[in-house]
Order: C-alpha cells, then structure tokens, then sequence
C-alpha cells in the first residue's frame, strides 16, 4: 500500500540511487583486484614477470588473479541488494535534508478513523497540501556521483600506484603495449628479448619459372603470379612461429632447430609473421591469377575428302604460361536403332609441344578402327594450363572418318560391332549372329575366324577383345575382295605384328625400370619380323602390278619409311617415351594402308616417277662425267703451255711458289682479277708444238663429242623438266672458242675458255638438281613415298666406288649422291669447313660469289697437287695448303 502512496519522480530517484550504492558495493570488491592487475602491470614495465619461465609465469599468474577473480565473484554473489532505509539515507544524505523522504512521503496522519467526516476532510485537505510542498522540494534533489575512495589511505594509495604506472610508461616509451602484453600474457616476449635469425623468399610456380624473390622485412608491394611458394626459416627460436594473412601455412621443425614455415599463394594480402607475441616481418603481396587457356575450334572438323578415312581436327589454343594437355571429347550421336543404355565419351589426345604458349593447327586423327567411325558426334576441345586449369571450347557437331568397305560380310561384322559397343547387343546375342552368318556359304578362311571367334566368346573372351577381332575379320575380307586372298593374309600378318609390337610397348610401359638388353633384343627382333612383313607385303603389290602390264623394279627396303619409323620406336622405347613410340609403330603402318587402297592410276603413277627418277639420275650422271671430261681437258693444256715454254722461262715459271705474292699465285692459277694487268706472254718453243700436234687433234676431237653430248643433255633435261636450263645453252655456245683455239694450237687462250665452260658447267649441274627435284615434287602421288629401285655402285675412270643411294629424311632419294667423293662438302659448311652464313650457329659471313670463288680455287689446288711434273717444293707447299681441308669436320 505503501509503494502506491510513492510518486513517479521519487521512484526514479530512488531507483538512481539504488544503482549509485550498487556500484560502491562492486568496486569495494574490485579494488584489490584492481590494485594487483596496477602492482602487476607496473611489475611488467620492470621485465620482471616476462623474465620467468613460461610455465612459471602462467601457474603465478594463474594462481592470484584467478584466486582475486574467485574471491571477488563469491563477494558479489552473497552481497545483498540495497535496503529501502538504505536508498532513503542515501537521497538524504546526497540532497541535506534533515528528514527521511521515503518516510515523509509514505506517513500518514494519526487518529484519522477517529474524526468525522468533516474533519477528516479538512484534515486530508491540509495533509494533501503537505505532501505537495514536500514532492516540489524533492524536485530539486540530485544525487551525487558513486564514491570509490571514502578514506584519505584509499586516495594516496591510488595516486601512488597512477604516479608509479605513469613514471614506469615514460621509461617504457613506445614499447610499453609489448611490454605489458609481455606481462600479463604467457609466451610472449618484450623488446628485452633478442630476435630470431630470419630468412625468406619465394618461389615462382612451375608455370612460370623465374627466380627466387628474397624477402626482406621492409620491402615495397611484390606483384607475384598466382600458386608462388612461399619459405621462411626462422633460427634460434624456442617455439613455433605464426604466419597469419589469407594462407594455410604449414610448419615443420627441421633437425637443425630451425622452423620452417611454407604457404602457397593464392590471393592478395598482407603476411605477417610473429614470434611470441611479436612481429618480426610484414609483407604485402599483389596476386595475378593465372587465367585458363584459350581454347577454340580453328574450323569445321570432320573429313574433307570421302575417301580419306582420317578426321580433321582443327584447333586453335594460347595461354600466357602455357598449355601442357589438349585432347578433344567426343560424344556420338548413336542411331535410335542403336540407342545405348548409357551415353559414351571418346577422349583423345592431341599432339602439342610442352609449355606451347600459342599455337594452331589442323590434326589428322585415324579413327577409323573406332566402332563409332562414320557416325556423328558431338565433340569439344579441352585445354589445360601449366597451372593445372582446365577449359574447353564450345561443342561442334561434325562426322568421323571411316574407311569404305564394299565386302557383305565386312559390313555386317561392322554392323555387329557397333550394336556391341553401344550396349544394345550383349556378348550372348554376339555370338548367336556370328552363328547366323557362319551358316551361310562362306569360304574356309572367311568361316573359321567367325567360328573360333563364337567359340571364345563362350570361354569369357572380353567386350574390347571381341569387338577388337570383328576389326580385324572385316579388314581381312575386304582386303580379300579387293586385292586377292594373298595380299589380304599378307596385310593381316603385317597387324598382327604390329599388334604384337604394341602390346609390346604396353608391357614396357608398366614397367618402372629401363627395359633390360634382352627385352630390347626381343623388342628389336619383334620390329625386323613387322619390317619383313611390309616388305613381303609390297613384293606381293608390286607383283600384282606387274600382272597388271606395269613393269617396275623393287624398290630398296632401306629407303622405304617404316625401316626409318622402326628405328624411331626402338630409340623411343629405350628412352621411356612410350606414347611417341607407339605413334611412330602406328605411321608404320600407313604406307602399308596406302599401298592397300592404291589403285591402278596410282600404280602408273608411281611407274612413271620411278623411271623419271631413273633418268634423272642417268642425267646427273652424264653432267658429272662431262665435267670430268672437261676437266682433263684443262689439265691437258696446261701440261702441253708448260711444256712447250721455253727454258728460262720454265724455270721462271716453276720457282718456288711460297716466295709467290698472292697476285703471281693466282695468275698461275689462271684466276688473276678482271681489272688486273694481263700476265706477260711467253714465247714458245717451235719443236713442242709440233710434238704435242697429236695430243691436240685428240683433245679437239673429244671437245667436239662434249659439245654434242651437252646438245643431247640439254634436249633430254628439258623434256623431262619441262624446263629450259640456260646454263647447258651457254656452255655448249662457249665450246666454240675451245675448239677454235685449239684448231690454232693457242692452248694458253683455250685454257681460259674451258675455264669458263666449267664454269657454266657447274652452274648447270646445280641448276639441273634445282629443277629435277621440282619435277619430283610435282610427280609425287598417292604412293609418292615409296622411293625408287637402288643402282649398283658404279666405278668411275679414276677407281673410286660409287656409293649407293641414301635416304632423305622425307623418304625421297638424296641428289647428291652421283657426286665425287672429292666435291662433296659437308653441309652448310665451305671448302675450309667453315660454317656459313645461312645455317644457325654460323661462324663466317661469306657470299655466295666468295664462297663458289673458294671452292674453284681449293679443286685447282687439288689438280696441281696431282701432278707429279712440278718441284718438289711447290708440291710441299700445295700439300701443306690442302691438310688442313683434307681433315674430317
């Protein structure tokens, strides 16, 4: 009844001062607690709690503020709230009056039951007045603050503990928030403390290979690719360090007793790496991501042509850093005849060089002994970066090549097989339509495949291997139909082989060592059988064609590409590179395919290219030995101009060429410069000219049978270039003046012109290879890569051998090698065996004129020095000239 007498206004000062005693209460607990975090804090400004073991730290620290903390929690607890006489005390005191208000407010008068009606009415009337004028005097109370410190010891006590916190702060300086957090907690150290050793740096990704960036604690922004790696090796530390930013660091301990700390960088942030409370280095890092290739269809894929069976894939991929995997998916689009009970992906891989940063090309990909050649697929293209992110292009509908098969039974075994492989026929049905087809009126060799086939069907003979042999039973018979029943064995012995080789190369592939020597002798010996088989295999089409009317000789078996290809598979096989080999097994094979679908204008084709080749060569031959004619020519005058000089001037003429000027030498040599002074005539000796009549008339009579053969060259090189050679012109038009000055027994003028014929001789000869090797590029067709037959070495008139035709790396035949052993050079390289301009690495600039200038100068050399006429010391010295060109590059 009473809280009801109480006005609002005094209910608010009541409850205000409620809440003023409650905090004077509180802080009369919390003062201790105060006092020893003050005492404490001052005790860690003097290094004195960091100074002990951690562990003895933590138990001190633990033992008096949570013993404060419990005692003043358990004070608080029991502590009873405010009394009613206490708040009303409390708003006396703080306003002075000389009265309790709450008791005041709440009397009432005495005796009031007592009085009548009208007394107590003037009685409540005067009371009512009353308690007005004490609600306007409570009206100006206000209450004073909580009072913390009550005694004059509280007060200095607190001013001492300010003044010591505030002297030890100022000797602290900066340091003072290390210090106390040193102080209060565990594990921490302060500025007292020495640093650990640090070391840093980061790694560039694999992607992107550079070198390392060494870290240093004051360092600018580092703009780093994304997946940096990131090592810190921190020495003399007692515990683990802390690397806080966006990373998931890993630490280790090394043996050593240093920590090592790594993270990969992902994103842009600031590292910042603490030790025991206290950061000994920061560092902000800019991230570039690494984007994902670019990758897109380079054009329409499928086939081109409908009898080629390969499927183009054209594509085009860059990346900044590098594209390391590109291979293209293909989802056929299965008939509903055919529908499967699960979709099928086809995942092939294309060929590209490592870390290709940018590339496009069409790639030719035999998919043919796929069972889902011919049909449509929905294919993409999918790239991956050295990052490891991967892309793919949008999806291309396009058709995969197949081979034509013409041969009944060969497309019903394909029809079979496609049913197998898309999942609508089981192994079961398989082999009840091979029972089907084996009941028709088949041959014994086409029957009993299909029969021995349904019997290891029924043994367990898997999915892949029987639609692997349906592929081979179709070949074999349409192989049959088109080519005969021995070219068809011929080609399956060639795949099983071949077969055998890969599997091969599959067993070698799973092997985590090097192949030993004897599965490299059985691996070579597997590859010579699969070389006999295509040889054998190309005998038996070469015979066919001669059946046919079209006469051609066999051709080497060392210039046909599969021997090259073979040793290609074995060097890849020992060197562990497995795919490569088995994409080089696989070129093997496409001759022999090429063979298989050549017809019949293909084979007159090659006729005439082989015999083409044969003249060819019949030619450069003929050029060869008129340039040799020719140049027994030259030597015959200038034997016949020595001899016929007179004495004194002989030996003028034959002193000592290593006291010659550079000048004398080459106008003995016959080279003298354009513009320099003709050398002095020398008169001759009657008698000599008479002598050498003979040898003359028989040196006229052979220029005159060169002159007409070079007719003949010249004739049967443009009907089978089609092209005219200009060079042959012109030396046969200089052969004139030869004969001429020979018929007037003027042998030093004949000497400069069978210098010029051989000059135009020599133009002519690379002007011949220049346009026989065209003619063969152009007469090169579907079996342009078989080369043509090998010609018996052949002895030239000085006794050297001949050597035998080699191979080019395009599979073609070298031109080079009608050539004499002595005008053979090295490539790009000159006479002195310097490199030339145009090669790479090239040491020497030397232009073409300078270079053909060297080379007429090193072969008169080599004449003069055969001719065992002249002085000893001029032979010394034109053999000491030549040693160092008759040394091995």
């Amino acid at each position: 009844m009473k809280a009801q007498l109480l006005p609002p206004q005094f209910a608010r000062l009541k409850r205000k001062a409620a809440r003023r005693l409650q905090v004077e209460r509180v802080w009369h607990y919390l003062r201790w607690l105060v006092l020893l975090i003050g005492l404490w804090g001052c005790a860690a400004c003097l290094h004195l709690p960091q100074s002990l073991p951690d562990y003895l730290h933590f138990v001190l620290e633990f033992i008096l503020f949570g013993g404060m903390i419990l005692w003043v929690g358990y004070a608080l607890h029991h502590e009873p709230p405010p009394s009613m006489e206490a708040i009303d005390q409390r708003i006396a005191r703080d306003a002075g009056l000389a009265f309790h208000p709450l008791a005041a407010l709440t009397d009432r008068p005495a005796l009031l039951d007592t009085l009548s009606d009208e007394q107590k009415h003037h009685t409540g009337y005067i009371w009512a007045l009353h308690r007005q004028r004490l609600l306007t005097a409570l009206e100006t109370i206000s209450l004073r603050p909580p009072r913390f410190f009550h005694h004059w010891g509280e007060r200095l006590t607190a001013l001492l503990l300010l003044i010591s916190l505030a002297s030890l702060a100022a000797l602290a300086g900066p340091q003072l928030g290390l210090r106390l957090k040193a102080g209060f907690l565990p594990g921490h150290d302060d500025d007292a403390a020495p640093l650990p050793s640090l070391q840093a740096w980061i790694n560039q990704p694999h992607y992107a290979p550079g070198a390392p960036v060494f870290l240093t604690p004051h360092m600018p922004p580092l703009s780093l690719p994304e997946g940096a790696m990131l090592h810190i090796l921190v020495g003399d530390a007692a515990s683990r360090p802390s690397l806080r930013g966006k990373v998931h660091a890993h630490y280790s301990h090394l043996p050593s007793g240093e920590w090592q700390v790594e993270a990969t960088l992902h994103n842009s942030h600031t590292l910042i790496l603490t030790y025991r409370g206290r950061i000994l280095s920061r560092w902000s890092v800019q991230i570039s991501r690494d984007t994902p290739p670019d990758i897109r269809w380079d054009g329409k894929a499928g086939t081109q042509d409908k009898d080629d069976w390969h499927t183009n894939i054209p594509w085009a991929v860059s990346q900044p850093h590098g594209v390391i995997a590109l291979n293209v998916q293909l989802h056929p689009i299965i008939p509903p005849s055919h529908a499967p009970d699960k979709a099928h992906e086809i995942l092939i891989p294309l060929p590209l060089k490592p870390h290709t940063l940018k590339a496009n090309t069409t790639t030719r990909l035999d998919l043919s002994k796929n069972p889902f050649a011919g049909l449509h697929v929905v294919g993409r293209l999918c790239a991956q970066s050295s990052s490891g992110k991967w892309a793919c292009s949008a999806t291309q509908t396009f058709k995969l090549g197949h081979r034509p098969f013409h041969n009944p039974i060969s497309r019903a075994l394909l029809a079979l097989r496609l049913r197998l492989a898309s999942g609508q026929d089981d192994l079961t049905q398989t082999a009840h339509t091979l029972q089907l087809l084996t009941d028709l009126a088949l041959p014994n060799d086409v029957a009993f495949p299909l029969i021995a086939l349904q019997n290891q069907i029924r043994i367990g003979l898997s999915t892949a291997d029987v639609i692997e042999q349906l592929w081979f039973d179709a070949l074999y018979n349409e192989d049959r139909q088109h080519d005969g029943q021995m070219i068809a064995l011929s080609m399956l012995h060639v795949r099983a082989l071949q077969n055998a080789v890969q599997l091969h190369l599959r067993a070698l592939a799973q092997q985590p060592i090097p192949p030993s020597l004897h599965e490299q002798n059985a691996l070579h010996d597997e590859l010579d059988r699969l070389k006999d088989a295509l040889d054998q295999h190309l005998a038996f089409i070469f015979q066919k064609a001669n059946r046919n009317g079209l006469i051609m000789p066999m051709p080497d078996g060392n210039g046909m590409p599969w021997t090259r290809l073979a040793g290609q598979v074995q060097a890849d096989a020992l060197a562990g590179h497995i795919p490569q080999a088995l994409d080089h097994l696989q070129a093997m094979l496409e001759p022999a395919e090429q063979m298989r679908q050549a017809t019949l204008p293909d084979m007159q084709t090659l006729a005439a290219s082989m015999q083409a080749q044969a003249e060819a060569r019949s030619q450069r031959m003929a050029l060869r030995d008129l340039i040799r004619e020719e140049t027994n020519l030259l030597n015959h005058a200038q034997k016949r101009l020595a001899a016929e000089q007179s004495s004194p001037m002989t030996t003028e003429q034959h002193k000592d060429v290593s006291q010659m000027s550079t000048a004398e030498l080459l106008n003995q040599l016959g080279m003298a410069p354009r513009d320099a002074a003709p050398p002095p005539t020398t008169p001759l000796e009657h008698t000599a000219l008479l002598n050498h009549a003979d040898d003359r008339r028989q040196d006229h009579a052979t220029q005159y049978a060169l002159r007409h053969l070079v007719h003949i060259l010249n004739k049967r090189g443009e009907v089978l270039t089609k092209k005219k050679m200009p060079n042959l012109v012109k030396a046969e038009a200089d052969m004139g003046p030869v004969l001429h000055n020979l018929a007037n027994r003027q042998d030093d003028i004949s000497i400069k012109a069978i210098q010029t014929v051989l000059d135009d001789l020599s133009k002519a000869r690379h002007e011949m290879k220049h346009n026989q090797t065209e003619m063969q590029k152009q007469a090169k067709g579907h079996l342009g890569f078989i080369p043509p037959p090998s010609s018996n070495p052949t002895e030239d008139p000085n006794g050297s051998v001949g050597t035998s035709p080699t191979d080019d790396p395009n599979g073609g035949q070298d031109q080079d090698n009608d050539e004499p052993e002595e005008e053979k050079q090295p490539q790009n390289r000159d006479p002195l065996g310097r490199k030339l301009d145009d090669s790479p690495d090239s040491d020497a600039h030397i232009p073409d004129h300078e270079n053909n200038r060297a080379h007429d100068i090193e072969r008169e050399l080599q004449r003069r020095a055969s001719d065992r006429t002249r002085p000893q010391s001029e032979l010394d010295y034109l053999n000491r000239l030549l040693a160092p060109l008759r040394q091995p590059h």
